[in-house]
This record gives C-alpha cells, sequence and structure tokens, in this order.
C-alpha cells in the first residue's frame, strides 16, 4: 500500500482536505506534529507534504526542528522524492535550495487567484485547471525561487506563488487544505480574527465571509484536481 507522510506545524493546520482526499482514494498516511514528534525515516514513505505555519523559514534557534527539515528537504530533491510543501512547507524548501525567504510588502489574507506561468501551464501538477487557481493565502513572508528552480504560479501581489524543483519537489505559497471548519477557525477563532483585523481592517473579516459562497466551492474543486495531480505524479494513484 501506498503510503504518504504530512508534516504538522501548528495545531490549526492539519491535512484537511488532503487527508480527505487520500482516505477516499484508499491512500495510507501519516501525520507528524513536527513540535511533538520526531521525524520519522521517509524511506518508509512513496511521498512528503509539509504544511504551513506561523514560523518563519529562518527562525533554527527558535525552532530547532527546522533545521532538520531542511536538511530533509535536500535529501527529497537530491533522491526525486514527491514533495508538496505548502506556506511554510514551500518557503522551506526554498529555503533549504539558497532562495531567499523574506517579509513581504503586503500580508495576503482570503481569497484570491493565482495564475499560471506558461511552465505551469504545461506542468503535470496544474493539469486540468483553467490557467489560474482559487486559494485561500494567509502569509506574511514570501519565498524567492532557488537557482535552476522554475517558477509555475504568480498573482499581483506576489510574484512567486509557486515553484517546481527537479521532476516532483513542489512548493506552493498559498494554501489549498482548508475544510470548512478549518477556515471557520482561521476567521472566527479570537485571536486570528484580531491578527486579520489588524493587518486589514475591521472589516476583513467580513468581507472574507462575504465571499466565501460563491469561491469555495471552487477552491475545493482546484484542490481536488491539483492534489489528485500530485498523487498520480506521486504514483499513489
Amino acid at each position: 500500500m501506498k503510503r504518504v507522510l504530512a508534516l504538522q506545524h501548528i495545531w490549526d493546520d492539519p491535512p484537511g482536505i488532503l487527508g480527505e482526499i487520500m482516505e477516499a482514494r484508499g491512500i495510507a498516511y501519516d501525520v507528524v506534529n513536527v513540535e511533538e514528534t520526531p521525524i520519522p525515516d521517509l524511506n518508509a514513505y512513496d511521498a512528503l507534504i509539509v504544511l504551513g505555519g506561523s514560523q518563519n523559514a529562518d527562525e533554527d534557534d527558535r525552532y530547532p526542528y527546522l533545521t532538520q527539515e531542511k536538511r530533509l528537504l535536500r535529501q527529497v530533491v537530491a533522491q526525486d522524492i514527491p514533495y508538496l510543501g505548502i506556506c511554510l512547507g514551500g518557503q522551506l524548501l526554498a529555503r533549504a535550495l539558497g532562495a531567499p525567504v523574506t517579509r513581504h510588502h503586503l500580508a495576503e489574507i482570503g481569497f484570491s487567484e493565482v495564475q499560471l506561468t506558461e511552465e505551469g501551464n504545461g506542468d503535470p501538477l496544474f493539469a486540468g485547471l483553467p490557467g489560474y487557481q482559487q486559494v485561500i493565502q494567509w502569509h506574511e513572508d514570501t519565498f524567492g525561487i532557488p537557482n535552476g528552480a522554475i517558477r509555475l504560479a504568480r498573482s499581483e501581489c506576489a510574484e512567486n506563488q509557486a515553484f517546481r524543483c527537479g521532476r516532483r519537489a513542489y512548493s506552493l505559497q498559498y494554501h489549498i487544505e482548508l475544510t470548512p471548519a478549518m477556515l471557520d477557525t482561521w476567521l472566527r477563532y479570537p485571536a486570528y480574527k484580531q491578527a486579520i483585523i489588524d493587518i486589514h481592517g475591521p472589516d476583513a473579516p467580513n468581507r472574507i465571509e462575504y465571499e466565501r459562497p460563491r469561491r469555495y466551492p471552487l477552491y475545493c474543486e482546484h484542490t481536488r484536481i491539483l492534489f489528485e495531480n500530485f498523487l498520480r505524479i506521486s504514483e499513489c494513484i
């Protein structure tokens, strides 16, 4: 049986929709909270997913597991292990390969569309998408593109939204994993709601909620397309 490893950095960002898709497809997966549990040997897995978190990719002194993760990601690229990095997970791959991760001029929060580059439109990860992807954003940092990597998506707010390094190592700046309950938490948990207000003003949570009925179904459909493509690339389906 195929098995996938997912690394989780924060309580409110588990695999979510990605886990639901793997369960529906009969793919076994393990979730490791890196703050509590050592990262297991990758030899037991067919693909690796690294999820988001509020940590900065360079905070190794504060979060020693980040050093181990970046070392692991260099191994992933060297050994052609299928990889999907989401938000912090994408930033960690960029940093592991020598690209900068810096504070962005604008914190992106809420629904947005990222546009596929010419290379992105031809990449198997995005097969079946209509030249763009409906996503959810929450990031204050942004990654550079490592030497030799290929930019796959961009947006008006951030030039670098996705890249591929090697054959099967992908980084996404945005989120694709949020279930309705996870989105409820991000928008309504008091500390998070206040953070959105502090960044984008008192009406920001309501604006995101207003867009939700129209944009969330397409978000889920685009997530399914992309993630099932990744599972095919990983030879899990």
